[in-house]
């Protein structure tokens, strides 16, 4: 008897092993069958013990490439990327007072641009890449998804479709595409939208090993392949100091632009036409339709 109630208290502490409430399974980890995490401020931006790269603007491992495998495909290189960056990618914006990360997507980026950036880091065969960080207006996610970031007052090398920008915040450090190795201070740029932009970025090496154009935590780019957008932070405030808008959704956005675009001339046939003025010029119909009463005046 003592025996099985032994056992019983013994099997206890299997029961009850289950997942913390406070344990978040967001899009991207259930795509890549990653663990669920347990977000908090106090979470350390080094996750592991392992090396992990894209962890701050000096390279882990300055010498150290991509394997093969990783660089044949976009999917194959997002996949790698997020599983050495998630817990980076999720604890980053934990570091702002009073946020809430309520989910992180695949960001449906063109394949045109997929292309370029493969081609480009393909290329690149001596440094890791960079995780850095884009916020920005709701109405230019669009773009960024469809054109990838441009060069301000600049045509785009290769697409001759995407459009001329003009620069809104990035002018100190001369030309470029900005990004930020915080999520913090790119929330500051994040204009009528809960969503900011999580980016793979190839920057430039000086012969030393050190990153050119990077200014403590801003990184600027020279050309419009060395980043790309991979996922999207949906995020919402929860203090009473900042205004929640709603995330970045591609289906509203392509509603929106839909009725914003020039509609479609209808062209009206000869014979239509011919049976409306028919119609207002009929005598007949215009008697009927005001006739004449007669009446007498009463004394």
């Amino acid at each position: 008897m003592n025996d099985k109630i032994t056992r019983k208290a013994e099997q206890k502490t299997f029961r009850y092993n289950r997942i913390s409430k406070n344990s978040k399974i967001f899009e991207c980890d259930e795509i890549f069958h990653m663990k669920p995490t347990i977000l908090s401020n106090s979470i350390s931006t080094i996750s592991s013990k392992q090396p992990i790269c894209v962890q701050s603007n000096v390279p882990t491992s300055p010498l150290k490439i991509l394997e093969a495998q990783y660089l044949q495909n976009f999917s194959n290189f997002r996949r790698h990327f997020y599983h050495i960056n998630h817990q980076k990618i999720k604890s980053s914006p934990q570091d702002y007072p009073s946020i809430d990360v309520t989910d992180i997507r695949l960001a449906s980026i063109n394949e045109c641009v997929q292309k370029d950036f493969m081609k480009r880091l393909n290329e690149n065969t001596s440094y890791f890449l960079d995780l850095v960080y884009h916020g920005t207006k709701l109405d230019n996610i669009k773009s960024i998804l469809r054109y990838g970031f441009l060069i301000p007052n600049q045509a785009h090398p290769s697409n001759r479709e995407a459009p001329i920008i003009v620069s809104a915040n990035g002018r100190a450090f001369g030309s470029g595409i900005y990004s930020s190795y915080s999520a913090v201070f790119s929330l500051s740029y994040v204009n009528a939208t809960n969503t900011l932009l999580v980016c793979a970025a190839i920057p430039k090496h000086h012969s030393i090993g050190k990153i050119e154009r990077s200014y403590a935590n801003i990184l600027v780019l020279s050309h419009e392949s060395q980043i790309i957008p991979l996922f999207l932070i949906d995020f919402k405030y929860l203090d009473t100091f900042h205004t929640n808008y709603s995330c970045f959704n591609e289906v509203k956005q392509s509603k929106r632009y839909k009725k914003n675009e020039i509609k479609e001339i209808v062209i009206i046939s000869r014979k239509y036409l011919r049976k409306v003025l028919n119609y207002i010029n009929d005598e007949v119909r215009k008697n009927n339709r005001y006739q004449m009463r007669p009446f007498e005046f009463f004394n």
